[in-house]
């Protein structure tokens, strides 16, 4: 009788307990879900630009469609810039030191046209978006910032350094394919 009466009464529980276990997991999963969903799509961006800049001989870097208009080494060296600059205007966390950005837009994006150099820059750029989104809670997520004139959460000025990633991939593919250059994620 007695087993009968425990078994009875732990039937009774375990739905609330199951209950609170499913709650506590599932606000645990919430807890910087932006963040990683975020990474997945930083990770998949870089891996198609730094592919694409890889495939790009270092003779074709200096091309441009027109006078006045970024060359191909610019394109990403711009996007390197926005990385760095998007991420301060969205967090408002400095780029490190050792990055050498440089506020001055023109000069940053001609500081040089060697492809090594250009692709360790752009990693970098990368890595730091990587370290400082890992780096913030939801509540700095949710914190207003001036956006260029525009108030808005960190988290969808963040969603516009993305979208600036991407402006300038499809810049560098139409880039590339003006040049014979296939994309590596294309091909076959």
């Amino acid at each position: 009788m007695k087993i009968r009466s425990l078994a009875l009464v732990l039937a009774l529980f375990a739905p609330f307990a199951t209950s609170a276990d499913r709650a506590q997991a599932a606000a645990a999963k919430s807890k910087n879900a932006f963040q990683a969903d975020f990474i997945s799509q930083l990770d998949a961006t870089e891996k198609k630009i730094v592919s694409l800049e890889e495939a790009v001989p270092q003779d074709k870097l200096t091309w441009r469609p027109a006078p006045g208009v970024r060359s191909i080494s610019e394109v990403y060296l711009h996007l390197a810039y926005g990385n760095y600059g998007l991420l301060k205007l969205a967090t408002g966390k400095e780029s490190p030191a050792d990055a050498g950005f440089d506020s001055n837009a023109p000069k940053w994006e001609a500081q040089t046209t060697d492809k090594a150099a250009i692709k360790k820059i752009l990693e970098a750029s990368f890595d730091n978006i990587r370290t400082v989104v890992k780096g913030l809670s939801d509540a700095d997520l949710e914190k207003k910032v001036s956006f260029f004139g525009t108030e808005m959460t960190a988290r969808q000025a963040l969603m516009v350094l993305i979208e600036h990633q991407h402006e300038h991939l499809g810049q560098s593919i139409a880039y590339a394919r003006m040049n014979k250059i296939v994309p590596p994620w294309s091909k076959g």
